[in-house]
């Protein structure tokens, strides 16, 4: 039977601090880990990561590649699949848009997949479904409201706020 004061850590489990330049015993005397001269060898070097003694950093050798578009959409995709937690619901986009992108204004929800949950939620909004996918709701009723996107506007959260009022 366990008391308190009989508990103890489990063996190995508490390793001691290492004690660094305490003499040649410890195993870290002398140079106390730091290797023989050089600028880590000294007391408060710091070089940021990346930085190669002077020479040219391999980041800014090698060429810039590609472009990161200011106006293009962040694709979200949905499984029809997981539409089976919201059983009988009624589903906007900030319900079926995850956390991450729900302040997101290029955020594109997209509903796709042909595996049939068990239960069906009453109405989804989305900005693309495929069509096989729609074909699949509709034919389970469930009511499907596709919403204009436009890029940079925030309409999934004008249009949640509409409903709400």
């Amino acid at each position: 039977m366990f008391k308190l004061d009989s508990l103890k850590a489990p063996l190995g489990s508490k390793q001691a601090k290492k004690r660094k330049g305490k003499g040649m015993g410890s195993g870290l005397g002398k140079t106390a880990g730091r290797g023989h001269k050089g600028q880590r060898a000294r007391a408060g070097s710091n070089v940021h990561q990346g930085f190669e003694g002077g020479q040219m950093p391999l980041q800014r050798r090698l060429p810039k590649v590609g472009f990161n578009s200011g106006v293009e959409a962040h694709k979200v995709r949905i499984s029809v699949t997981e539409l089976g937690q919201f059983a009988g619901q009624e589903l906007g986009l900030l319900d079926l848009m995850p956390k991450s992108f729900r302040k997101d204004p290029r955020a594109q929800l997209t509903l796709s997949g042909g595996r049939a949950p068990a239960a069906w939620p009453k109405s989804v909004e989305a900005h693309k479904v495929s069509p096989s996918t729609k074909s699949l709701l509709e034919s389970n009723s469930v009511t499907v409201k596709i919403i204009e996107y436009k890029s940079g506007k925030l309409g999934h959260r004008k249009e949640s706020s509409k409903a709400k009022a």
